[in-house]
């Protein structure tokens, strides 16, 4: 009896916490966990695009990782600071850039805004990291500084990657304005030059350019002039390129000046150093793609000066080589009167 009476009071215990329990657990409140808002792709402007979170903003990340080796073979050997003579030289080199880009779409058009860091070294150092690119652009509209109007609108020069063609390459600080319609573009501006141009000059001086240009299935054509303010000259530049047959493709440059404009330098060569006003350079290049892993370049530049007494030109060939996504391997040589020069640039992009 006594132990019946135990058990029952004990379940009765049970049953009365229980109960409590219950009750008080339907009196609690619950916190629901916050809403997760994850990344959404943004489409509308292809790859790589996707909306910061809470915005209608796009952003695009990009760049590349690129190691370079180069082996120089002059004619003349290099003469030392100590009187000792050197042949023939070889040296890596690295460069890190990466891209960061905005998007959105306004009562205007597109408003965006591309940020470029870049950090090189040619030696076995830490490389200093800047700023390459910081533009602004709306309905037609760019202000900021990178590579310029002229350097952009002519594609670069040849397709070769290392040796690609004694032409003028620079960045500046611009304003702009590109009206474009059905493949034809014309764009007038206004640039301060950057110190690129391998030319003591007055960077405050504000230079002027126009250009025009249309582009469709054959390929394209782009003409540009540039009012050299600090000189009162003027340089002209144009560049075509055609799509022959399929896979094969064909570029070519000529560019010139009215006097000592310091927009024509022969800025690129193997064994050139274009730190010389010179009067006309040109390029022609070709790049035939066998598959979608593998390519053969070709090109051949000049550039000549009858005040500087200059007259160069070389012959560049080289490979484009993609084994996988993402890797692309770019063997080159270089041959001029004043030697020959060999080079591997190997490219992680993303």
């Amino acid at each position: 009896m006594k132990l019946k009476a135990l058990l029952l009071g004990s379940a009765a215990a049970m049953m009365s916490v229980t109960g409590f329990s219950a009750a008080n657990a339907a009196d609690a409140v619950i916190a629901e966990p916050e809403p997760v808002e994850y990344v959404r792709v943004c489409d509308m402007y292809g790859a790589k695009w996707f909306y910061l979170p809470g915005t209608e903003t796009c952003i695009q990340f990009d760049g590349y990782v690129r190691v370079t080796y180069e082996y120089n073979d002059p004619d003349q050997p290099t003469v030392n600071p100590d009187g000792s003579s050197q042949s023939s030289s070889a040296n890596f080199g690295y460069r890190a850039r990466l891209n960061v880009r905005t998007r959105n779409e306004t009562d205007y058009g597109t408003l965006e805004g591309w940020i470029r860091f870049q950090g090189n070294s040619n030696s076995p150092s830490d490389a200093t990291v800047g700023v390459d690119r910081a533009l602004i652009s709306l309905a037609g509209f760019r202000l900021g500084y990178s590579d310029s109007y002229v350097t952009t609108h002519h594609g670069y020069g040849l397709y070769s990657d290392r040796q690609d063609g004694i032409y003028d390459y620079h960045q500046a600080t611009f304003f702009d304005y590109t009206y474009s319609s059905n493949g034809f573009s014309g764009t007038i501006g206004t640039q301060l030059s950057g110190g690129s141009l391998g030319l003591a000059h007055d960077a405050r001086s504000l230079d002027y350019y126009i250009g025009v240009g249309y582009s469709g299935s054959w390929g394209g054509i782009a003409l540009s002039a540039i009012h050299d303010n600090e000189r009162d000259a003027e340089a002209y530049k144009i560049s075509v390129d055609l799509n022959l047959i399929e896979n094969l493709s064909v570029r070519g440059w000529y560019h010139f000046d009215d006097g000592d404009s310091k927009y024509v330098t022969g800025s690129y060569g193997p064994f050139f150093a274009g730190s010389t006003l010179i009067d006309q350079q040109w390029g022609i290049g070709m790049q035939y793609k066998f598959n979608d892993m593998f390519a053969f370049r070709a090109g051949y530049t000049a550039a000549d000066s009858d005040v500087a007494g200059l007259d160069t030109d070389y012959v560049a060939v080289g490979l484009d080589i993609r084994p996988v996504p993402g890797l692309i391997i770019r063997p080159e040589a270089a041959f001029a009167d004043e030697g020959e020069q060999y080079s591997v640039r190997v490219y992680r992009t993303f």
